[in-house]
């Protein structure tokens, strides 16, 4: 990852704002998508635990299901991405008190999919932490890849969790 300057003059209301509608772009894209597949999930589970597979053990089925897709999402984030781990919601916040350092962008899909394994199964988790969570890390891939200096990319990240 780029390493911004901490002494780089920041890059102007009129930019930083262009930038922030980018953010916001991105952001809605991906918590858009996660909140629709999430969606379709739940709606699979439901005519499962309903018995709409007529003849079909469902829930057992769903019992499995649940099991081996809680065991995937806790795997892919242990190996691939730690600070995916949680909710999201107190790293970005330790990012934002200057207190940690913030995530790299290969949070994103772990946990978009590690969400979507774990929640969709019918874990009792909410979608809001990981959409601020991948929000914020979208807000400061486009940051640092744009090279803007850590103020900005803060300022970027803040736009991004919200």
């Amino acid at each position: 990852m780029i390493e911004t300057s901490e002494n780089k003059p920041p890059c102007g209301l009129t930019v930083l704002s262009l930038l922030s509608i980018l953010t916001g772009l991105v952001a809605g894209a991906i918590c858009g998508s996660f909140r629709l597949l999430l969606k379709w999930a739940d709606g699979i589970r439901t005519m499962l635990a309903l018995g709409a597979w007529h003849g079909f053990p469902a829930g057992l089925f769903l019992i499995v299901m649940a099991s081996l897709t809680a065991f995937l999402a806790a795997l892919m984030v242990r190996r691939l991405a730690p600070l995916a781990s949680g909710s999201g919601i107190p790293h970005v916040e330790a990012v934002l008190a200057g207190s940690t350092t913030p995530a790299s962008a290969g949070l994103i899909p772990v946990k978009f999919v590690g969400g979507l394994l774990a929640i969709g199964s019918g874990l009792a988790l909410g979608r809001e932490g990981p959409s601020v969570q991948m929000g914020a890390t979208a807000a400061n891939t486009i940051g640092h890849a744009l090279r803007l200096g850590r103020s900005d990319c803060r300022v970027l990240l803040a736009a991004g969790a919200g």
